[in-house]
């Protein structure tokens, strides 16, 4: 056996090797902690400063408040106040269990909902509730606990509570504007966000750092709008009392300066307060003044009765035969009153169906159809507030052989109240259309006015003489015929009943109709018109001329009582200015400003339509910049933006980039189908798809456009009918 003998002095040389071996390992880890330090210190300092930051270092933001909105007399129709939010760091908080029972007995929640927050990974900032008022808080916003945070941040006030709530619109939690003014206005009203960084103390309290700057934020810009809050008052009281009164489902009503185009009052039945918002609240949140359509009846009557006499057909003392209709083969239309013949006059004051069907069969289809546009039916009035309905207008070329006639009388065409409300309007204006507004300046914070609205011709529909004309006849009606109930004490109406069947389950029902009454006053020098209709009345009374004509009675003498100088005086209704002007002179006023439409998910023919009707030149394209060729395209984007204020006129070209539903198929939605659903069900259900909705009627659920199962783009409108079951 052999073994290796070390020396002695070989002993001292292996020590020196492992100790070299230790020195070359300490190196190395040096070396190593060299570099990482050389990373951290150099190379990739900023990125741990800022990681080092933010375990103690926090930018909130600082919501700006909202503009205010008020009333043509600067009554505040909308503030804002402070809402309390709180919110927790996780990675700060010590007691979760505590904190979370605090939260549950204030709130009367689950202390479990509250630690599943409070647990939150990964995260610096979680809210635990927020939009809390002050006095339900119960001192919370006092306590100092370690990764509590509380903030306080604006939130509206509506300090008329439910009145002109449809007009106005609300906020969400996020102060975001949802419906109404506060949606379509909302890049004006909202403003721009600031921000302070909060830096932690020893303690996890946080506080402003000096070391940075802050931006404080910028608040929204205020708006004027052209309503008197007194006058709504009125429309709001008496539609309601209305509804009551004939036992009626819902109803609307409008009142508008006739030479200025300005809303003064604008409400529907049923309504809501957007202080305490509910879901039972949904169908009272749309203005369905503007997203509801109908078949008119009488009321548009008017149509007929203004192309005849402009092109000379008519006189008020033409003999009209109306016993009955036997030019078009098949058709029935009847009179209440029979008579053999009458005057044009008396066609008109008792509203002969059988008259005015065998007056538009003179006129012809594409005269009718003339008219029945310029007076603005199956177009946009451009009026600035969101969801409004264009109705329907059918083209000559759709006619049937029964259409005429029962399109004379107010059948087989939809119109929403303002636009009979604009047609009527225009003919107490001298023939002269005015466009609709509602806004009448937008101002600073410090009162500086951005923009101001100012009446806006459209177009010269009929003769000066042919409206004169026309407001005598109408003068006529309240006078001796079918609007007797509409005359108030000591004041002329001009004005036109209407009624009409409503269609249910797909035929025209005798127990369900739409009474209408339209006037404006004093007939001699016109300043205000008001539109009334209640829909489906069912006291026993349901025709127009009994029905809506008592209730423009009483809005009417409201208004006149409330002027103080007499029934005549209602100069405070129409602009500063404005009402010493002739219509002639009206033309020199133009407006400076043009708000310019929201296009996006819009069909291609349907945005094309909106920018010839406002007056602007446009270049639609796809995303590649090739032309677009067809209709079966959506709007995706476009320059100017929605809402942006353009000069008028506006020189420029408005940019549009389409793309055609095929290349949307990823985008696009199912339609669901809530036929026979309740309105609670059907909506959410709705909503769920990422859709919007508008609501005509109430009741269950009966029809649906678009059609269940079709491709939609998120965001589009979904419109549900609803009905009573009878």
């Amino acid at each position: 056996m052999n073994y290796k003998i070390y020396k002695s002095t070989d002993r001292p040389l292996i020590q020196r090797r492992k100790i070299n071996l230790i020195f070359l390992a300490l190196f190395c880890v040096f070396v190593v902690i060299l570099v990482k330090l050389v990373n951290v210190q150099l190379i990739d300092s900023e990125k741990y400063r800022l990681a080092a930051r933010k375990q103690y270092e926090n930018k909130v933001a600082i919501k700006p408040f909202r503009g205010m909105i008020f009333d043509r007399n600067m009554n505040v129709l909308v503030s804002n106040t402070y809402e309390l939010s709180f919110a927790a760091d996780p990675n700060m908080v010590n007691e979760p269990d505590k904190i979370a029972d605090t939260f549950a007995k204030t709130f009367g929640k689950s202390r479990e909902e509250y630690l599943q927050k409070l647990n939150t990974p990964n995260t610096s900032f979680v809210y635990l509730e927020r939009n809390v008022i002050a006095d339900s808080a119960k001192g919370l916003d006092t306590l100092e606990v370690p990764g509590l945070i509380t903030l306080k941040e604006p939130g509206r006030v509506y300090n008329y509570g439910s009145l002109a709530s449809q007009i106005l619109g609300f906020t969400n939690s996020e102060n975001k504007g949802q419906t109404g003014i506060e949606l379509s206005m909302d890049n004006v009203l909202t403003g721009k966000e600031g921000y302070v960084v909060m830096q932690r103390d020893g303690k996890g309290n946080a506080r402003p750092s000096l070391e940075f700057p802050r931006k404080d934020a910028e608040n929204g810009n205020n708006l004027v709008l052209t309503i008197d809050i007194n006058v709504q008052r009125f429309a709001e009281e008496e539609l309601a009392a209305g509804v009551k009164e004939f036992n009626a489902d819902g109803g609307k009503a409008l009142v508008m300066s006739v030479r200025t185009g300005e809303i003064l009052a604008m409400c529907s039945y049923p309504t809501y307060d957007p202080n305490s918002i509910s879901v039972k609240d949904t169908v009272g949140m749309k203005n369905a003044v503007i997203t509801d359509i109908y078949e008119p009846g009488s009321t548009f009557k008017i149509i007929s009765a203004a192309a005849s006499l402009e092109e000379n057909l008519e006189n008020r003392n033409s003999i009209i035969q109306t016993e009955s209709i036997s030019e078009v083969e098949g058709i029935e239309i009847k009179d209440v009153h029979s008579s053999k013949s009458m005057t044009f006059q008396q066609v008109l004051e008792q509203s002969s169906n059988v008259g005015f069907g065998k007056i538009a069969l003179r006129i012809g289809p594409e005269r009718f159809y003339k008219y029945a546009r310029d007076f603005g039916f199956g177009i946009y009035s451009g009026i600035e507030l969101p969801g409004e309905n264009k109705g329907l207008l059918k083209r000559p070329i759709d006619f049937s052989s029964f259409s005429l006639p029962y399109m004379s009388i107010g059948y087989e065409v939809l119109v929403n109240a303002l636009q009979i409300s604009c047609s009527y309007a225009a003919v107490a204006n001298g023939g002269m259309m005015m466009k609709p507004y509602i806004i009448a300046r937008e101002m600073t914070t410090s009162g500086e006015t951005v923009i101001e609205s100012k009446p806006n011709q459209l177009r010269q529909v009929i003769s000066q003489n042919t409206a004169k004309t026309l407001t005598e006849l109408l003068t006529g009606v309240v006078e001796r015929g079918t609007g007797a109930d509409a005359k108030p004490e000591n004041l002329t109406v001009a004005g036109k009943t209407g009624t009409s069947q409503r269609l249910v389950d797909g035929k025209y029902s005798s127990s369900s109709h739409n009474a209408s009454f339209v006037g404006y006053f004093p007939a001699e020098d016109p300043k205000i018109l008001i539109t009334v209709i209640l829909d489906n009345p069912k006291s026993g009374e349901f025709y127009g001329g009994k029905v809506a004509a008592p209730v423009f009675r009483r809005i009417a003498e409201r208004i006149a009582g409330f002027t103080g100088k007499g029934n005549e005086d209602f100069g405070r209704f129409v602009s500063v200015g404005m009402n010493t002007l002739p219509p002639a002179e009206l033309n020199e006023v133009k407006e400076e400003k043009l708000m310019m439409p929201n296009l996006l998910n819009l069909k291609i023919d349907n945005a094309k339509e909106i920018l010839r009707e406002s007056g602007l030149d446009f270049d639609i394209h796809d995303q590649t910049g090739g032309k677009v060729s067809g209709v079966n395209y959506i709007v995706v984007s476009q320059s100017p933006a929605p809402n942006e204020l353009l000069a008028r006129p506006f020189a420029g070209t408005v940019d549009i980039v389409a793309l055609s539903v095929s290349d949307n198929e990823g985008r696009l939605q199912s339609v669901p189908d809530v036929r026979g659903m309740s309105i609670r069900k059907g909506m959410n259900k709705i909503l769920a798809q990422g859709f919007g909705i508008d609501i005509e009627g109430s009741g269950k659920i009966v029809e649906q456009s678009p059609a269940a199962g079709s491709k939609q783009l998120p965001g589009s409108t979904i419109l549900i009918y609803c009905m009573e079951k009878e």
